[in-house]
């Protein structure tokens, strides 16, 4: 089996933590790469434990999440943030970036 670039390996999981899909046909249409590629990255993220092991022609299961404030990715602590679509940090302190302070009635 061939090794694919670290930066490939990189992007394919971003993009599946960020869309929570695991299916080598969206990886394909994402990233523009052959099919056989996008499997093959799967194959490599379900190596790291990114994602679950394949079953037939369901899309994997995704155990990542990614943090739309802080681009962070990881396994635990996220929570769904005002819409159910934006995940971010469960608290503040993992949270790399700052989150939005409230707004202030005094300006």
């Amino acid at each position: 089996m061939t090794t694919t670039p670290d930066h490939e390996v990189a992007e394919a999981l971003r993009l599946v933590a960020s869309r929570h899909l695991a299916a080598a046909s969206a990886l394909q249409r994402w990233m523009r790469i052959p099919f056989a590629r996008a499997t093959a990255l799967l194959g490599e993220l379900e190596q790291q434990g990114h994602v679950g092991p394949a079953d037939g022609s369901k899309s994997r299961e995704v155990y990542v999440r990614y943090c739309e404030q802080c681009r962070r990715i990881g396994k635990r602590g996220f929570k769904n943030f005002i819409d159910p679509s934006i995940t971010v940090c469960a608290n503040k302190s993992a949270c790399r970036k700052r989150w939005p302070k409230p707004a202030r009635d005094d300006a």
